[in-house]
């Protein structure tokens, strides 16, 4: 299973199968299978998300930040701030290794590959390029996406319901592809956030990259401690994105 991870046959965010079909596979049984999940945790080459599965973890240090899935724009829109959108890319595009592996497709497979800018009065402040399957979303690639946020049409055009999100952050600074379509100087601080959404049965629909100005963007939380974690459940968005402009 080390193995597996440390040369890239589970990729990042791959999902273990099933115990009982793990362990078959493997030809080891279940209390052998767990000890090493338990042991690969604590080397922090998998992570275990309650309700959902065990998944290769990303190569850098990962913290959970927040329990309700919110893309950016519907940040923007509960702080009641106008935005516009420029799509860069529209079109499908063939899956490499990394996607059909993600998306447990084909190689080849149609995705449809997305790039957007989100601008705030005249401002471009998210820069974001989105993958999606076109077998769950046939034609989807001809809809307007400078008018329509791309969850909205998965879930009201198609009706897929959209549940949990892996959603990984760090600080970096801006390459050139970045840095133009942001208006930024190359070497400027951006926060990059990686995202793979998941449907209602956990099967991944959508992954995106996305850059946010380190000028306009932070991340708030409330964190709780003692006796107060056992008032968690009536705590809402422990953590939040604040868009600044």
């Amino acid at each position: 299973m080390r193995g597996n991870i440390l040369n890239g046959t589970w990729g990042e965010h791959y999902q273990l199968q099933a115990e009982d079909d793990l362990a078959q596979a493997l030809n080891v049984n279940r209390g052998t299978l767990r000890n090493a999940i338990k042991s690969l945790m604590e080397e922090g080459l998998l992570i275990r998300i309650h309700g959902k599965g065990t998944f290769v973890t990303h190569k850098k240090v990962e913290q959970p930040l927040a329990e309700s899935l919110m893309t950016f724009s519907e940040a923007l829109i509960q702080q009641n701030i106008a935005y516009t959108t420029t799509t860069l890319q529209q079109q499908v595009i063939p899956a490499d290794e990394d996607l059909a592996a993600l998306f447990h497709l084909d190689l080849d497979a149609p995705i449809l590959w997305l790039q957007r800018v989100r601008h705030v009065e005249n401002k471009p402040i998210i820069y974001f390029a989105n993958y999606v399957p076109t077998a769950n979303f046939p034609q989807i690639e001809q809809k307007d996406f400078s008018t329509r946020r791309l969850f909205d049409v998965m879930e009201h055009d198609y009706g897929l319901k959209i549940a949990w999100a892996q959603r990984y952050f760090e600080a970096c600074t801006a390459d050139a592809q970045v840095a133009a379509a942001l208006n930024i100087s190359v070497g400027s601080p951006v926060m990059y956030a990686k995202q793979i959404t998941y449907s209602n049965n956990d099967v991944p629909i959508e992954a995106s990259d996305i850059w946010i100005r380190g000028d306009s963007f932070r991340l708030s939380a409330n964190v709780l401690r003692g006796e107060s974690l056992n008032l968690l459940n009536g705590v809402p968005d422990l953590v939040q994105s604040e868009i600044r402009v």
